[in-house]
């Protein structure tokens, strides 16, 4: 499976800036374990579990946590998210979740779970109702998404039965002609909060380059940055 620039982004960009590092990370859908790979790069101390319901992906990940360096630190759980119970609750919570929640489905139902929050996949209203349950009170959630939905995607977390409330936006600029951003990476928490807003250009202005707020924030993962 390949290594989205979005997984890279969010696993670079999640949780940076905080004091303190989690003791317990959870990757919901890691597909091939990227996400759950680059906590366990980052935070020298932490447990991570990395959930998939696609048993291939999930055995994918699996091998790549068997040869990394961090094999005792990461625990690859196959199954549904929303049917599982967890026995821990977790300081950090990431996630690359379906982008297409209305969409016109493949016939592929992998391509399906991946890719849309439908019936065989998962809803943006799920996740949130999962994450909530398990996310430690002091804990955060970061995930990125298209710009186009991050209105809805707020309105239904901070109207759930367990709110969730942004603490901080990113907008993700990730085109080399476009102005206006194309994704955005968020971190939600428990508490209503006044969220930091940012802005993070993966071009510069030639189009050509990698910004160098990019090269920065993708340090120690891409040999060239």
């Amino acid at each position: 499976m390949p290594i989205t620039t979005d997984s890279v982004l969010l696993g670079a960009w999640a949780f940076t800036g905080n004091d303190t590092a989690p003791e317990t990370v959870l990757d919901i859908g890691t597909g091939c374990g990227v996400l759950a790979l680059m906590m366990a790069q980052r935070f020298p101390h932490a447990r991570i579990d990395a959930i998939e319901i696609d048993g291939p992906s999930a055995e994918e990940a699996r091998e790549n946590v068997q040869t990394s360096p961090w094999p005792d630190r990461i625990s690859v759980i196959h199954a549904d998210f929303k049917t599982f119970a967890f026995s821990r609750a977790y300081s950090l919570i990431v996630c690359n979740p379906p982008y297409f929640q209305q969409a016109l489905e493949s016939p592929h139902e992998r391509r399906n779970r991946a890719r849309h929050g439908s019936t065989s996949g998962l809803t943006y209203q799920q996740l949130v109702n999962g994450v909530s349950r398990i996310l430690r009170n002091d804990g955060t959630l970061a995930l990125i998404l298209p710009a186009a939905t991050k209105a809805a995607f707020l309105k239904g977390a901070m109207q759930n039965r367990l709110p969730l409330y942004p603490s901080r936006i990113t907008y993700v600029v990730t085109s080399k002609k476009a102005t206006a951003p194309s994704l955005v990476l968020m971190e939600l928490i428990k508490k209503q909060t006044t969220p930091l807003i940012e802005s993070l250009s993966v071009y510069d202005d030639s189009g050509v380059n990698y910004h160098p707020q990019y090269k920065e924030l993708v340090r120690g993962f891409y040999p060239w940055a």
